[in-house]
């Protein structure tokens, strides 16, 4: 293709129609901006979210409408429309446009949603195709956590992560797991979404949420307690983990309290009883793992052992591959 604009035809056939085949419905999908949903005196209730490259997700950028409507959503926003943009190499071929923009028509419709622009590039700056995505969304006064609630988990942590480790690093896996643990551990990445789960909680009312993601919980946990400027008391025994994620964690030696957690939900709520029994009758799995306190202390429990939480830390998926990267690279030399 030539560089810089995609032409008329293209950007119809392979780009607009795409998306409008796939079931994103026939809002404008054709325009430079997005026609944004309401009226002008609801502007202050609109939030926005924005998702690139995700770890372990690179090959399968279409995942980051899902990032982007899981941010909305976990900001007690209505998720609604999308914005796209897009750079991708000379070499790209119109059918693998095409395909690209298919997937991501049929992720937006999974999370009922609307594209409003999307504005795609060739460059001879990238190698691989890149791209950008804004969500859009309405919501409510935000809330903040306050001493004395429970921290609840929804879901388990690190399973996107552990997806993404399965599928790059299969045939390792095997030759050390059963096929079945690797075959369930690569199929993860199928709760990635949290906006159902993030519906159910706003329905609840009363609860403050933050999603899961990169980082994992221990980033989540840091960057929530911060915006409320409160402090937390967590039980790491409490923290639910699958056990596929544990094994493939302690293979590759990473910390999966820092693994990227796509699909999980950190929420604050006073009645969180209740809470974990309204989730569960949309088998929503949900546990408590401490609660907020006074102050700015941290603190992580295991058993009789206490420490501080750190400060966010690297994403361990960006870690690993660093290092992977550096081995490879030594073992070429």
């Amino acid at each position: 293709m030539r560089k810089g604009e995609l032409t008329d035809a293209v950007k119809d056939r392979s780009v607009f129609r795409q998306l409008h085949m796939a079931g994103t419905g026939t809002g404008a999908v054709r325009t430079k901006r997005a026609v944004l949903k309401g009226q002008p005196g609801d502007l202050p209730e609109q939030r926005i979210a924005a998702a690139g490259p995700l770890p372990g997700y690179e090959d399968m950028p279409w995942r980051q409408v899902t990032a982007a409507a899981n941010s909305l959503a976990a900001d007690g926003a209505e998720p609604q429309q999308l914005l796209l943009q897009g750079l991708i190499p000379q070499t790209t071929e119109e059918s693998a446009l095409r395909e690209l923009m298919r997937r991501f028509a049929a992720e937006a419709a999974d999370r009922g949603m609307t594209f409003g622009s999307a504005k795609i590039q060739v460059s001879d700056c990238v190698a691989a195709p890149q791209f950008f995505v804004t969500a859009i969304g309405t919501r409510p006064a935000l809330r903040m956590m306050t001493p004395g609630q429970d921290l609840v988990v929804l879901r388990q942590i690190g399973l996107a992560g552990t997806a993404a480790l399965a599928r790059a690093y299969e045939s390792r896996l095997r030759e050390r797991f059963p096929i079945w643990l690797v075959d369930r551990a690569k199929g993860f990445d199928r709760w990635m979404s949290v906006t159902e789960a993030a519906r159910a909680v706003n329905h609840f009312g009363g609860c403050s949420m933050r999603r899961i993601a990169q980082g994992g919980i221990f980033n989540a946990l840091w960057e929530m307690a911060d915006l409320s400027g409160v402090g937390l008391e967590v039980d790491l025994r409490e923290i639910p983990v699958c056990q596929e994620t544990i094994e493939i964690c302690e293979f590759f030696d990473i910390n999966p309290y820092y693994l990227y957690s796509e699909g999980a939900l950190l929420v604050g709520t006073d009645r969180a009883k209740e809470l974990i029994s309204v989730l569960a009758e949309d088998q929503i799995p949900a546990c408590v793992i401490g609660q907020v306190t006074e102050g700015n202390d941290r603190v992580l429990r295991n058993g009789e052992n206490r420490r501080y939480l750190d400060r966010p830390q690297q994403e361990e998926l960006w870690r690993f591959s660093e290092k992977m990267a550096a081995v490879q690279g030594v073992e070429t030399e």
